[in-house]
């Protein structure tokens, strides 16, 4: 019971209220039950004295008995009071049945006498006030009025509140009770509410909000949280969008770093063939070894070897240009369709040694933002690959098209097709679709990985796809840099 209610604010402030509401309504109880005797008291006297001074009154205006007997018996049944009165020698005149030889009235006892019996019976009662008055009439005679206040009615409402206190504390109880529960259940509702939201924020969940319309500080406090809500959720979108991009970032630094690895283990691979051949044709020659006397010829093998070594470190160092100089690419506007006749006219004996068709769709003129020397390298490493891989006597089909914002092209050789599982790795460096790697049939493996870098820097779009005929090789080039 203590550890549910240390533990809930309903319960803290029901158990404050009910002993408030307890101790306020039994002390005020108490308070009533002690003063009002004293105060009931005063207040008797009080009255009784100012009713016996203003008889006192009437009676000095009197000039006979008859008429002081008659006003002393009216205030009598009015007030309740008993009244004696006196004449000068201690002779009671009123009541008429009583003996001069009564006893001695005190200041707080007196006797009474029922007249009604034939036997007189003393009835003593000390709770008795008891004033004497003296007074003289028109005609000089001096009497004494005796004024008994009967203070038992005191007593009596003192016994009646004790008598009602068991049902006092019982109405307490239960009304301390239900004004407690209503009154927790009304303060701390609202703050159960936000703190059950404040909870659901402290788990990062954002979607609970707090009722504002209250006026008070509780309304502000929702507010605040309400904004509060907003600040962190907006931040935490932020932050995983953030963090999105930070995995995203990080994962293309590993794929970079991957390809960079298998970049250079292809180099060094490359480079290590041609140079142990060559090695092998040099120390062959200076050893002796038989079946290289023949130096002249070795040598011109040699000489070829050295020269397929220096393309590939050209290229290489093309490649390393390339990806070093991203940011400083000189675009200037440049007839892209010139540049295409100029690349198809360089090919032309090419073409003609494979005895291909060449169908060529392409406007007088296009404008585009380039980098010249970059981008004819790009098309004749294209123009080169689709007229090397194109089977004697096909075709080969270029497009060029353009919008207001993009300039395509196309570029399809016919009578070959490439496999769709290889059609994703054809622009990784030293790629081959042929794997025997025969340098008969194909060159180093770089010019679409070289292609693809002078594309990404002009911010364009490519790929390769197999058509109905053959294979096409596709690109979109935006008009603006």
């Amino acid at each position: 019971m203590i550890k549910a209610i240390k533990k809930k604010l309903s319960g803290k402030v029901f158990l404050i209220t009910f002993v408030l509401l307890v101790s306020a309504c039994s002390g005020t109880f108490f308070c009533i039950l002690k003063i009002m005797p004293s105060s009931y008291l005063d207040t008797l006297n009080r009255n009784a004295e100012a009713q016996s001074l203003e008889l006192l009154d009437t009676l000095s205006t009197y000039d006979n008995l008859d008429k002081c007997i008659k006003a002393i018996s009216d205030f009598e049944i009015q007030t309740g009071s008993t009244v004696w009165l006196d004449d000068e020698y201690g002779n009671t005149l009123y009541p008429s049945n009583v003996t001069t030889e009564q006893d001695m009235v005190t200041a707080d006892s007196y006797v009474t006498f029922d007249g009604s019996n034939t036997t007189d019976e003393n009835v003593v009662s000390t709770e008795k006030d008891t004033k004497a008055y003296q007074f003289s009439l028109k005609n000089g005679a001096s009497y004494t009025l005796v004024v008994i206040t009967d203070l038992y009615v005191v007593r009596q409402s003192t016994e009646v509140l004790l008598s009602t206190f068991p049902y006092v504390i019982v109405m307490v109880f239960i009304l301390s009770i239900l004004c407690a529960l209503f009154y927790s259940r009304f303060i701390t509702r609202p703050v159960l509410k936000l703190s059950a939201t404040s909870k659901q924020m402290a788990s990062l969940d954002f979607s609970g909000r707090c009722d504002e319309t209250r006026s008070d500080e509780l309304g502000c406090l929702a507010h605040n949280l309400n904004c509060l809500s907003d600040s962190l959720s907006h931040s935490m979108l932020e932050l995983q969008e953030a963090n999105a991009q930070l995995k995203t970032d990080i994962e293309k630094e590993r794929e970079l770093e991957r390809q960079r690895m298998d970049f250079f283990g292809a180099a060094s691979h490359e480079l290590k063939t041609p140079l142990t051949v060559l090695k092998g044709h040099l120390s062959g020659m200076l050893n002796g070894v038989v079946g290289y006397e023949n130096h002249s010829k070795y040598l011109q093998r040699s000489l070829a070897v050295t020269e397929k070594m220096e393309v590939l470190i050209r290229e290489l160092l093309y490649i390393s240009r390339i990806e070093k100089n991203k940011t400083s690419i000189q675009f200037a506007n440049i007839d892209f369709a010139e540049l295409f006749r100029t690349v198809i006219a360089e090919l032309t004996d090419f073409i003609s040694e494979k005895k291909l068709s060449l169908h060529i769709n392409i406007p007088d003129r296009v404008s585009c933002p380039l980098d010249r020397a970059e981008m004819e390298r790009a098309i004749q490493n294209i123009l080169i690959n689709a007229i090397r891989y194109s089977p004697d006597g096909e075709q080969v089909i270029v497009t060029v098209t353009e919008t207001n914002t993009i300039i395509s092209c196309s570029i399809e050789n016919t009578g070959v097709k490439i496999p769709e599982t290889t059609i994703c790795h054809l622009f990784e460096p030293f790629y081959r679709v042929d794997i025997s790697r025969n340098s008969a049939t194909g060159g180093t493996g770089l010019g679409l990985y070289i292609v693809r870098g002078i594309l990404e820097n002009h911010n364009a779009e490519y790929g390769i796809k197999n058509t109905e005929n053959g294979v096409c090789f596709w690109l979109r080039l935006p008009k603006k840099q």
